[in-house]
């Protein structure tokens, strides 16, 4: 908005003025001023008029006619205001000077009175102007502008009047007015009035009585705020500092408001209403729109409450919330769970089996989280620990819930079928929880992580078991004399099994199936390990012993083949069993030292019983070779732990 022209006298025209005038002697017969006890005054009128008239500027007999200024009521009834006031203003020195010389003191304390009351009708229009301020646009910011130069000019006769006062001691009586002062009180007065009457607003229908009172309080101050960058603060000179003063005004008001409902008590999601408001909704939406933030200093005004009612509100608000959080996933879980016991088969989703429990869950806990952000502050941390053990105290009910289920499993015909939906539950939370950027505590996310992991222990062991109990009757045959001599394809005939077996559990979500199929990859090896260590069979030429040798690395390139066409990533695995079998088909004793140590140093969980199982097979190694080999062992704690490619497996190869 431009800036306002100047209203002076000088500045219009003889027939602007002359119409002017027409105009507001037309409305003068409807003035009726009151004087302070409530009394009409019936002659103010005609004073008022004959002390504007003796003032006005006389036109010499041979100049150009000019305009004749307005009176004092004239220029009262046209809202202009600071020229109606200007008036008064040289009344008041008139009498004043005529006063003082006057020997009729009577008719100059008569006329002072009824310029008093004159000032009284003046106040009220002033203050009335400025009072409605933020409800005023285009031509009535005129009005406006007009009542903020009154304050103006009477406060630059205040400080006239005063100095005069340190000049002679004399000072009228009704100096000063004050009215910097009085307008902060009407401003006040203004904006607690505005505050409280306030009619129904759109948008508010389906809230509660406290948040439809909340929400009618934060759109009035947002809409005035507003009213006042755009409109008002151009009709104030800079140093009123108009934006920050009606922001405080709003602010307390606002403040005072918000604090007599919480006195009351309030329900969790009303606690919930005011939090977002002290700590979202009005810094967010309010001080830091982008017409307001430039204009208000958004800091300086502080919380809407009290810091012991905020912290008593947040203490409410995680005390309730930490109850509702722990229903809303012990339902996601009980719904499902509901389902598997009653044999429903988890439905499909693009050919995988499918389960809701992970996304419920997540999306609870996200909701939570984002809300906690909105309406908390100092228990923020406290509701993340809540949040935190919630999920914990789930994921531990729910990993009972499938340790439960399968044991029963010869009930459930859908036993399969569920773990497998479930399987990508844990695969959704295990993300979540590691990737999430939510300010949770690390201690905590690894207790969650923690459960987890047994929880997808305890799946994965029964799949990977199911799996692989058809393939175990064919393992008895491996590293026998008929193994060795026979030309069946007894790895052929598990392979083939096994590949059966993988194409039955492709329903599972690729990332599931590939831990499937890792697990699988694992136990093939171990249990073809297992059948080394068993000590079934003894070879003591070194033809044996290289056919031997050539046989499990044939057997292994072969397992090699089946999981690198599903795409196994555990490329480890494939180099156990040629390990192994070069320490059988070697015979120069420094070369099966320095294979072995190799062998320790990749898998530094090989025990002495594996190493001498291993060697039982060497029948032709006397004992004091064997005896040499095995001192490798000792070597391992010292030098060979630190290989950092090492990895565990022996360990989980059981031997006698």
């Amino acid at each position: 908005m431009g800036t306002l022209p100047a209203e002076t006298t000088n500045a219009r025209d003889s027939a602007g003025d002359a119409l002017a005038k027409d105009q507001a002697n037309e409305q003068l017969d409807d003035l009726s001023p009151k004087n302070k006890t409530g009394k009409c005054k019936k002659n103010l009128k005609g004073k008022i008029l004959g002390w504007t008239r003796k003032i006005r500027p006389k036109t010499k007999p041979n100049s150009v006619s000019s305009p004749q200024a307005l009176t004092f009521e004239e220029y009262l009834k046209l809202r202009r205001i600071s020229e109606a006031g200007q008036q008064l203003i040289s009344l008041e020195e008139k009498l004043y000077r005529y006063a003082d010389g006057s020997e009729n003191q009577e008719e100059a304390l008569k006329e002072e009175e009824e310029l008093k009351l004159a000032y009284e009708t003046f106040s009220q229009d002033l203050w009335t102007t400025i009072a409605a301020g933020v409800t005023l646009s285009g031509e009535e910011l005129r009005r406006l502008a007009s009542a903020v130069r009154s304050i103006e000019q009477e406060e630059e006769r205040d400080k006239k009047c005063l100095e005069e006062k340190e000049r002679n001691g004399r000072i009228p009586q009704w100096r000063p007015r004050e009215c910097r002062k009085e307008l902060d009180t009407v401003l006040q007065k203004a904006v607690e009035q505005r505050m409280e009457d306030i009619l129904e607003v759109m948008g508010a229908e389906k809230l509660s009585s406290i948040k439809q009172d909340i929400f009618k309080m934060g759109k009035r101050v947002k809409e005035d705020l507003l009213s006042v960058v755009m409109n008002v603060k151009s009709c104030y000179p800079e140093g009123y500092d108009i934006c920050n003063v009606y922001a405080k005004l709003y602010h307390i008001a606002f403040s005072s408001q918000l604090k007599k409902i919480t006195e009351f008590g309030l329900g969790q999601e009303d606690c919930t209403y005011v939090l977002g408001w002290v700590h979202n909704y009005y810094q967010n939406d309010i001080l830091k729109h982008r017409d307001l933030e430039k204009e208000i200093d958004g800091k300086s005004l502080g919380s809407l409450l009290p810091e012991d009612v905020i912290k008593q509100l947040e203490s409410q608000y995680v005390s309730s919330r930490e109850s509702e959080i722990k229903q809303w996933l012990s339902k996601a879980v009980g719904n499902e769970v509901t389902k598997w016991m009653e044999g429903e088969i988890p439905e499909q989703m693009d050919g995988f089996y499918h389960s809701e429990i992970a996304i419920d869950v997540i999306q609870s806990i996200v909701g939570a989280v984002k809300e906690a952000k909105e309406v908390l502050d100092e228990e923020f941390g406290n509701m993340m620990h809540v949040v935190m053990w919630a999920l914990q105290e789930l994921l531990e009910r729910y990993k009972k819930t499938l340790e439960d289920f399968i044991k029963d499993k010869e009930k459930h015909k859908n036993c399969a079928a569920v773990i497998k939906a479930n399987m990508f539950n844990c695969k959704q939370f295990r993300d979540y929880i590691e990737k999430t950027n939510d300010p949770f505590e690390a201690e905590d996310k690894e207790k969650c992580l923690s459960v987890l992991s047994g929880l997808e222990d305890t799946g994965y062991r029964y799949l990977a078991d199911l799996m692989h109990l058809p393939l175990k009757p064919y393992y008895k045959v491996l590293i026998t004399q008929e193994w060795l001599t026979s030309s069946k394809p007894v790895m052929d005939n598990i392979l083939h099994l096994a590949e059966k077996q993988i194409q039955e559990f492709k329903k599972l979500k690729p990332c599931c199936f590939q831990e499937l199929l890792k697990r699988l990859h694992f136990e093939v090896i171990a249990e073809y390990s297992k059948r080394i260590m068993k000590k079934k069979i003894k070879l003591k030429s070194e033809q044996q012993q290289t056919a031997m040798a050539e046989k499990i690395c044939d057997d292994n390139r072969k397992i090699q083949e089946l999981f690198t066409c599903y795409e196994s990533k555990e490329d480890w695995l494939h180099h156990v069993l040629p390990k192994v079998a070069e320490v059988i088909k070697l015979q120069d004793l420094s070369m099966i030292v320095l294979e072995t140590a190799t062998l320790v140093r990749d898998y530094p969980d090989i025990s002495e019983k594996h190493l001498s199982a291993l060697l039982h097979i060497k029948a032709n190694l006397p004992s004091k070779d064997v005896k040499s080999i095995k001192k490798v062992l000792q070597m391992k704690k010292e030098d060979l732990n630190s290989c950092h490619s090492a990895k565990s497996f022996f360990a989980l190869v059981p031997v006698r």
